[in-house]
C-alpha cells in the first residue's frame, strides 16, 4: 500500500511543481513530500524489524501534522518562514564564529552573502516572533486527543532515552532467546503512520491554492478504510488515478 501511495504522491508533486509560489503553498507542497518520505522510511524500518526506530519517525510525522494544523488555522506561514530563516542564519554564523570550526569558513554550505545578512537584520529588527505549537492542545482541538495520548506521547518514549532504551534492539542484534519482544505485533506502527500521513495530505489539499479533483480525496478516504480493515475501493481509486496520469489529465479542477 505504501508503495502505491508513493507513486500517486510523486505524480501529485510533479503536478504541483509549477503551481506554487507563496510561502503557504510552498510549505504545504513540501509537507506532502516530507510526509511521504517519512512514511516510506517507516515502511522500510518495519520490513527490517527496526520497530523502535520506526516509532521515532512516527513521532516526527505527528509533529508535522501538528504544525500543519497550527499554521493553517492561524495563518502563520510567513512568521514560520521568517523564524526559520533567522534560526538557520544564526546556526551558520555560530559555527563560523567558533574557533574550533574554522575549517567550515570555505565550505559553501556555511557561506553567507550581503543580501542574506541584510535580510537577517531586517527580520531581527522586526522582532519576528514564533510560538511553537503545543501538540496536546492542537490535537485535542481537532478531536484527536487520542493521537496525543496513544501516539505522540508513547512514541516519545522511543524518541527520548528511557531506562529500557535499546533492550529490544539487544535481542534483535544478538538473536538470544527467549526474546520477550518476539511476539509483539507492530502492525499498528504502519497503520498509524499511514493514517497520520493521509491527514497531512488532506490538510494540504484543503489549503493549497489549487482545487483537487474529488478523486484525490476519495483516494485518501479509501486509504483510511483499508487500514481499518473496512470494505474499500483503495485499489480501484489507485487505478483511476493512474489512468489520469497516463492520459495526462490534470489532477486539479
Amino acid at each position: 500500500m505504501i508503495e502505491k501511495t508513493e507513486v500517486i504522491i510523486k505524480w501529485l508533486l510533479l503536478n504541483l511543481a509549477d503551481k506554487v509560489v507563496t510561502s503557504k503553498d510552498i510549505y504545504l507542497r513540501n509537507s506532502i513530500a516530507k510526509s511521504s518520505s517519512l512514511l516510506g522510511s517507516i515502511g522500510k524500518l518495519y520490513i527490517q524489524s527496526s520497530y523502535n526506530d520506526g516509532w521515532v519517525l512516527y513521532r516526527s510525522l505527528i509533529d508535522r501534522l501538528v504544525h500543519i494544523y497550527y499554521l493553517c488555522d492561524n495563518n502563520l506561514f510567513q512568521q514560520f518562514e521568517d523564524w526559520t530563516y533567522i534560526q538557520k542564519y544564526e546556526y551558520i554564523n555560530n559555527v563560523r564564529a567558533d574557533e574550533k570550526f574554522k575549517r567550515v569558513l570555505n565550505d559553501p554550505g556555511f557561506k553567507t552573502d550581503r543580501k542574506e545578512s541584510n535580510k537577517y537584520r531586517e527580520l531581527k529588527n522586526k522582532r519576528t516572533k514564533w510560538d511553537k505549537p503545543n501538540p496536546r492542545v492542537v490535537l485535542k482541538n481537532k478531536g484527536l486527543d487520542f493521537m496525543y495520548k496513544f501516539g505522540y506521547d508513547i512514541a516519545s518514549m522511543d524518541t527520548h532515552p528511557m531506562a529500557t532504551d535499546g533492550e529490544e534492539e539487544f535481542y534483535k542484534i544478538t538473536g538470544l532467546e527467549p526474546n520477550p519482544y518476539k511476539k509483539l505485533n507492530h502492525e499498528i506502527l504502519l497503520k498509524n503512520s499511514i493514517l497520520v500521513s493521509s491527514l497531512i495530505y488532506q490538510v494540504a489539499f484543503n489549503n493549497l491554492d489549487v482545487r483537487f479533483r474529488g478523486l484525490a480525496y476519495s483516494f485518501l478516504e479509501e486509504t483510511r478504510k483499508y487500514i481499518n480493515s473496512e470494505p474499500n475501493e483503495f485499489d480501484n481509486k489507485y487505478v483511476q488515478l493512474l489512468k489520469l496520469a497516463e492520459e495526462r489529465i490534470s489532477l486539479f479542477e
